[in-house]
């Protein structure tokens, strides 16, 4: 029996050590995935990117496949709206109130959280939108803007909204009635070169005078001299130079402790909706290396059961 027993733990470990090794999904697998959702590969990568994640990430594409989630369906968006005690007219509002729709997302999970997240946060939502609109920002720009923003690391951006709350205080507690001393200044233009390259946008200033004349800007400009032109901002993405969106901004304006509020604002609901996107996610990793250890440990109890006996013998 002790043999059998012996040649069983044997045979189990050295089956568990040669086992085939689990490997990323490959290029062919990939392709015909996407092409099942009607999407390209790039299309399923920016999705990947989105959850902070990539294809190699996963041993198997059924792995990657589960993580992607549930297509939405007439029936399960049916079921989705029972739960969520909406009709689809409301969900439409709800969503358009975002600039989106049902159809800008293909799986029920993250529609799940978006309905959640925006039914939390309208009241809130509806301000900042407010602000965006005031400084000359149009729906197609906001959406490009809340996009942006998106892809950002959320765990990046929420120790940075920290620190920036902390600074948010020190803002608040300034007299600007009585004008920004130089030492306030130098901060406020800091937290605006810290958001933007957090952000990962390029802010490019324009002064605008009566004549048309143009004259690029700094941020250290408007901090440091006086100006009574027109200023313009343009909102660029740093990674790719796309246009995010442009707007008329005041010296006022860039100093004033509101708009740091409503920016630090804006990057904390992306930051926590990021957040929640991301807990949807699941463990990406095969169980080869469990396996190893425990057919390592088979093979070493067989080969010491084995060395035992013949020792005995002796």
């Amino acid at each position: 029996m002790r043999k059998i027993l012996t040649s069983l733990l044997l045979f189990c470990g050295i089956f568990l050590q040669v086992a085939p090794v689990f490997a990323s999904p490959s290029n062919k697998e990939v392709e015909t995935l996407a092409n099942k959702l009607g999407w390209t590969t790039d299309d399923l990568e920016e999705y990947l990117t989105f959850k902070g994640l990539k294809v190699h990430d996963f041993d198997n594409i059924h792995l990657l496949e589960r993580q992607l989630g549930t297509p939405i369906t007439p029936t399960n968006l049916d079921h989705l709206l029972v739960q969520n005690t909406m009709t689809r007219e409301e969900l439409d509002i709800l969503l358009a109130g975002f600039h989106e729709s049902v159809e800008d997302f293909w799986f029920l999970e993250d529609l799940e959280v978006a309905i959640d997240f925006y039914k939390n946060h309208e009241e809130k939502m509806l301000q900042l939108e407010k602000f965006l609109e005031n400084i000359g920002l149009d729906d197609k720009e906001k959406q490009q803007f809340y996009g942006h923003l998106n892809k950002q690391n959320p765990s990046l951006l929420a120790a940075k909204v920290a620190e920036w709350k902390e600074q948010l205080n020190t803002f608040q507690a300034m007299d600007q009635e009585s004008g920004i001393s130089d030492k306030d200044s130098q901060a406020l233009n800091h937290f605006w070169q810290d958001f933007f390259t957090t952000t990962a946008m390029k802010p490019v200033l324009i002064s605008i005078d009566d004549n048309g004349k143009r004259k690029e800007l700094t941020l250290n400009d408007l901090f440091h001299q006086h100006l009574d032109t027109t200023i313009a901002i343009e909102l660029y993405n740093a990674r790719s130079d796309t246009l995010i969106g442009d707007a008329v901004v005041t010296q006022d304006m860039i100093s004033s402790v509101e708009a740091v509020d409503k920016m630090v604002a804006l990057t904390e609901v992306t930051e926590e909706l990021g957040t929640l996107y991301a807990a949807q996610l699941p463990n990406t990793a095969s169980p080869l290396p469990v396996i190893f250890c425990i057919g390592y440990i088979l093979l070493l109890i067989g080969m010491f059961l084995t060395f035992r006996k013949a020792s005995y013998e002796k």
